[in-house]
């Protein structure tokens, strides 16, 4: 069995190893490559194109990630109905010559933030980044019960285009969209996730300053490479309770294994396999 993971700057990525390790410990072969869009042959090639080289290889599906996402949904035959209503794909399973999307960062979030955060108030919550994570970040924290939600992006299109697709899928949620932190009254505000990839190692900095933020205030940021990125370390540093990326992406890679293979996987085992795996990545840096 054959899988893949497309993105940008993947090399860091620990989903390939999760997945093979997941397979190894059920009993069965499974091949997970990086299809890295940054190194050849990928990056002379457009998402259709490569999603068509997958396919022709035999494999039975690929994961897409940043920043394909969106571009991903409109190239399927059919979408989940979670799909549809984001806009965005990570998982594409090959069934007949059919492609079909999926997304699993819904279920990786909610259940990040269920299982990390069962206490913290939603009451009022600032999404940072409208992309295809941050969709789905927003319809997780909305079917939590999120009291509000303020949304922000750089692209204020794109911020009013997720509103738009979330108010007609769930008509009474309150959603806002705002320019910034200091629009949403960040004294106001019950928690904020960072869905953009500032953070990241090819993208560093902070999304928005956590020092705005009052003392009951959480903060998630979705980017599990670095797991503690500098806006998590300086909330941490101001005695907010913060949630890491790891969580969402141990869930949503467990989701995909089960669309991708057909055979449960165990979060539990998921996440001591991710452990293990941000301890190599330590020792290699040390």
């Amino acid at each position: 069995m054959k899988a893949a993971l497309i993105g940008q700057n993947i090399g860091g990525s620990l989903t390939p190893d999760m997945h093979m390790a997941e397979a190894k410990a059920q009993g069965f072969n499974y091949a997970y490559q990086r299809f890295d869009t940054v190194t050849p042959p990928f990056n002379g090639m457009t998402l259709k194109e490569i999603l068509q080289r997958a396919e022709a290889e035999g494999m039975v599906g690929v994961n897409v990630t940043h920043p394909f996402k969106a571009d991903a949904a409109g190239l399927m035959h059919e979408l989940s109905e979670t799909t549809q209503t984001l806009g965005a794909v990570n998982t594409v399973l090959f069934e007949n010559g059919r492609w079909i999307g999926h997304n699993t960062d819904y279920v990786g979030f909610r259940s990040a933030l269920r299982r990390e955060m069962p206490m913290a108030s939603i009451a009022k919550v600032l999404l940072v980044g409208a992309g295809g994570a941050g969709g789905a970040v927003a319809l997780a924290l909305i079917d939590q019960g999120c009291g509000a939600l303020c949304v922000t992006d750089l692209s204020r299109d794109r911020a009013n285009a997720l509103a738009t697709r979330l108010k007609a899928a769930r008509p009474r949620a309150d959603i806002q969209v705002v320019r910034d932190i200091e629009s949403a009254d960040p004294s106001s505000l019950s928690g904020v996730v960072n869905a953009t990839p500032v953070g990241m190692d090819a993208h560093p900095g902070m999304a928005f300053d956590p020092d705005q933020l009052s003392p009951a205030c959480w903060v998630a940021d979705i980017i599990y490479f670095p797991r503690q990125t500098e806006l998590l370390k300086r909330a941490a540093s101001r005695r907010l309770r913060i949630m890491d990326g790891s969580g969402m992406a141990i869930f949503q890679a467990a989701a995909a294994f089960h669309l991708l293979t057909g055979k449960a996987a165990s979060p539990e085992r998921m996440s001591e396999q991710f452990k293990h795996l941000v301890s190599l990545e330590r020792e290699e840096m040390a």
